[in-house]
């Protein structure tokens, strides 16, 4: 059963917990619908600026929330807020502005989106990023539904593991126990 985004929401809305979704350019009228709700409406309530230096970067993120009147709820149920955030960032004198744009069916501060929306992208960082770029797991394939889940639960143990014993840097974590097989059932223990 192909997996839509209507049927993921509605699962996640009667197992009684919540969404925060991630509107991309390739959610063609979602997106451009989210857009126009950014660029055209006022914000429900002021939204609100935080600013960071980190890695020889300085980071401003601005998060603003929309209401989701408007949006399709039989194709997203439970819509209720749109969020916009618009992220600049300076490093060594360039800088770059980008936005992203977030659904939700959750109505809250800003504040709170805030760190929401910090918990998912360290999830991103820490998880999906480092199984989809250092383990590959993109560009696997198969025609096993059954086997692909295995090998990406496989990749989360994996990460879990080398972090849980104090390598927190996959790359470096790969780099140092290739081909000792020793220190890895080491791991295990």
């Amino acid at each position: 059963m192909r997996c839509t985004p209507k049927k993921t929401l509605k699962r996640i809305l009667d197992s009684g917990n919540d969404y925060l979704v991630a509107v991309k350019g390739n959610q063609g009228q979602l997106y451009a619908q989210v857009k126009a709700i950014v660029t055209y409406r006022q914000a429900k309530q002021p939204g609100l600026t935080h600013q960071a230096q980190q890695r020889g970067r300085l980071e401003q993120r601005q998060v603003s929330i929309f209401s989701a009147a408007g949006l399709d709820t039989q194709q997203w149920p439970g819509v209720r807020t749109v969020l916009c955030v618009q992220r600049q960032c300076c490093h060594q004198g360039k800088c770059s502005t980008h936005q992203t744009y977030y659904i939700s069916s959750v109505v809250t501060t800003a504040p709170v989106w805030m760190a929401m929306i910090r918990g998912q992208w360290s999830i991103e960082n820490r998880l999906h990023w480092p199984k989809d770029v250092l383990l590959n797991e993109d560009t696997t394939y198969g025609r096993e539904a059954k086997a692909l889940l295995n090998t990406s639960l496989f990749r989360s143990i994996m990460i879990n593991l080398l972090r849980l014993n104090g390598l927190n840097s996959v790359a470096s974590a790969l780099r140092q126990l290739a081909n000792q097989i020793e220190q890895i059932f080491l791991l295990l223990q």
